[in-house]
């Protein structure tokens, strides 16, 4: 049967005040309540996800012919210090015959990357240029730091390549490897097996494989990133030199990895040409889902689950568990986890604290890592990731599917478990029982959803939106998109200005006393520029430099970001009296509310969702008292907190 006869069938059987009223109108019962709101998705790079940037600097004797002074180790120096915070790390590598690392995978101490960029700057410049060598060992720094970190950190980590080079790879990969296999470098006969050796699945056959090759690299790495839980990778390169041929495959390389190409010199190498902050692709919206903590639909309505263990508070007095304890024996396993288990010689028993063999490893019986609800060792008894919210990847949270008894190990969406016309997937995110068919119930009782597309948006952001211990960037209210510069003086108090250049800044604070703020406490501050342009800072004065520290300046990259947005209400969400927990809020009939917006980048639908949610209470007293007394709970962009596992 499919849902729209069911849904006939239903309304003939039981009419109810869900069904009565318009999509745009909704009543205020005591029993009821809905979300409603306008949202925006997030822009990656102004999270505080963790960026890792792989540094690749030509080691060649070209390289140091075209930059005697070392001014690119001084650039490289000035780009590494703009990007030391805890959420940033990098690697260097130095390019020539053979790829050189200069410390293993990747660091955030600035003693050793300092160490690492006085070495590279020592060295002596090589004959070669290996490419292929060098894509190899990058590719095994960021796989290897991938597959290390946890499922949770890995989720929401972005990789960055900057690839310097002074001209192409020498000697062209035909060269060896014709050597090796006793054919004339150079002649037709090398070209044609080279193809054949490494080009062979391609139809029809390139005119320059080696040139496919190292795109194609770049491309593969790529795509084990984002297949291996990566949020995302991005592959700049930096042309030193004007060899077509160069031009050519550092082109080629850039397209794949999303990045950009810049042309520059070796003397002039300026990694700022670049944003190493900017996503390969930005974040949509999954799944918006709703859930009641202390709601199960048993019977004919929803019932109490005081305690939100899964169970409700009839089902706890007929198992003799606590229903105002979620864990009555006290053992970190919730009660309707251990029932749902529980069997003859079984280790659960929600009444008998267990020592779980599932649990040996996991170091704190209460922690949650991914901060979904479900302790460490409920998720190794249950077998889903500790540090991901939503194991599946099906955009339902783990603690949605486990109270309402869907999988969380496997994408069920589109099974019916109960053959009622509605699939799990619609069912748990509906606050339904996907194990009972009861379809006149089903549609009373169902939450409703409605998500509006209101289009996209262009946004300025700031990186880095912390450019000095104490000053957050909070937003852009005008400017253009290009490089500006912050600076902060050593005065007492402080002072903060901003503008498009230097000397634009300095003109402006000789002309303008005005021109620069005074940090003299905390709170927001509106930054004008000479230029028109408009920033509003967050300070916090305790954290700022000591008086009489040097004049410091920042260059800050501002660029349009897009956005999309929607207006979204879930509605018909039912509230149960529920019992007073003894260290809950005062007073009976709360129920917490959890609202969950789950994000995805647009190039990976099916990728591990970032999740923002909110948690509101929500007091019903039978028969007619609601608190707060309103049909609809307003939610902003500012109410969302992204869950950011550890």
């Amino acid at each position: 049967m499919t849902r729209p006869t069911l849904l006939l069938l239903a309304l003939g059987a039981a009419c109810t005040d869900a069904s009565l009223y318009g999509k745009d109108y909704t009543p205020n019962l005591a029993n009821r309540i809905s979300f409603e709101g306008d949202l925006c998705t997030d822009d990656p790079a102004a999270i505080a996800f963790p960026q890792k940037t792989v540094v690749v600097m030509d080691g060649t004797g070209d390289m140091a012919e075209g930059d005697p002074a070392g001014h690119r180790f001084a650039a490289l120096s000035a780009f590494l210090g703009r990007h030391r915070d805890p959420n940033q790390a990098v690697s260097l590598l130095l390019m020539g015959a053979e790829a050189r690392t200069l410390f293993p995978g990747f660091s955030s101490d600035s003693v050793q990357i300092d160490a690492a960029v006085e070495a590279m700057s020592v060295s002596l410049g090589q004959a070669q240029r290996n490419y292929l060598d060098t894509l190899r060992v990058l590719s095994t720094i960021i796989e290897d730091d991938l597959l290390a970190s946890n499922p949770g950190i890995r989720s929401r980590t972005r990789y960055t390549v900057l690839f310097v080079a002074a001209g192409p790879p020498t000697p062209a990969m035909p060269i060896p490897w014709c050597i090796s296999e006793n054919l004339t470098p150079g002649s037709a006969d090398c070209q044609t097996q080279f193809t054949a050796s490494f080009c062979s699945t391609i139809t029809p056959p390139p005119a320059d494989c080696e040139r496919l090759l190292y795109g194609n690299t770049v491309a593969d790495l790529r795509s084990y990133v984002r297949d291996h839980g990566g949020q995302d990778l991005t592959f700049h390169t930096f042309a030193l030199s004007t060899d077509q041929r160069a031009l050519d495959v550092l082109s080629d390389m850039a397209r794949s990895g999303l990045g950009e190409q810049v042309q520059q010199t070796a003397s002039a190498l300026d990694f700022l040409a670049v944003d190493v902050a900017q996503p390969g692709s930005r974040l949509v919206l999954r799944e918006i889902v709703v859930m009641n903590s202390n709601a199960l639909l048993r019977g004919p309505s929803p019932v109490a689950d005081s305690d939100g263990d899964g169970l409700s508070d009839d089902e706890e007095a007929k198992l003799g568990t606590d229903p105002l304890n979620p864990d009555t024996d006290g053992d970190g396993v919730g009660d309707g986890i251990e029932a749902r288990l529980a069997a003859p010689g079984s280790e659960f028993d929600p009444l008998v604290p267990g020592t779980f063999q599932a649990c040996a490893n996991v170091t704190d019986l209460l922690a949650d890592h991914d901060l979904d609800g479900l302790t460490d060792c409920e998720e190794a008894i249950l077998r889903t990731e500790p540090y991901l919210a939503d194991s599946d990847r099906d955009g339902i949270p783990d603690l949605v599917e486990v109270r309402l008894g869907s999988n969380p190990l496997v994408d069920d969406r589109l099974i019916d478990s109960d053959q009622d016309g509605i699939n799990n997937g619609d069912e748990v995110k509906e606050g339904l029982d996907p194990w009972t068919n009861d379809s006149s119930r089903d549609l009373e009782y169902a939450y409703q959803y409605r998500t509006v597309n209101k289009g996209e948006t262009q946004r300025l952001e700031a990186t880095p939106n912390e450019p000095f211990p104490g000053v957050r960037i909070v937003s852009v209210k005008m400017g253009t998109s290009t490089v500006w510069i912050l600076r902060l003086s050593g005065e007492d108090p402080p002072r903060l200005a901003w503008a498009e250049n230097e000397s634009t800044l300095a003109a402006g604070a000789e002309d303008d006393p005005n021109a620069s703020v005074a940090l003299t406490g905390p709170g927001d501050l509106t930054l004008d520029s000479p230029q028109g342009g408009q920033l509003v800072v967050s300070i916090d004065p305790t954290l700022l430099p000591p008086p009489g520290s040097p004049v410091t300046d920042v260059r800050v990259i501002l660029r349009n970001t897009l956005r999309t947005c929607f207006h979204m209400d879930v509605r018909n969400i039912s509230l149960v009296e529920t019992g007073e927990l003894p260290n809950g809020r005062p007073g009976r009939g709360w129920n917490t509310l959890r609202l969950y917006v789950g994000e995805v980048p647009l190039d990976s639908p099916n990728g591990n969702t970032i999740y923002k949610a909110m948690t509101v209470p929500v007091r019903f007293v039978a028969p007619d008292s609601k608190t707060p007394d309103v049909a609809f709970i307003h939610v902003s962009d500012e109410d969302l907190l992204l869950l950011a596992p550890e």
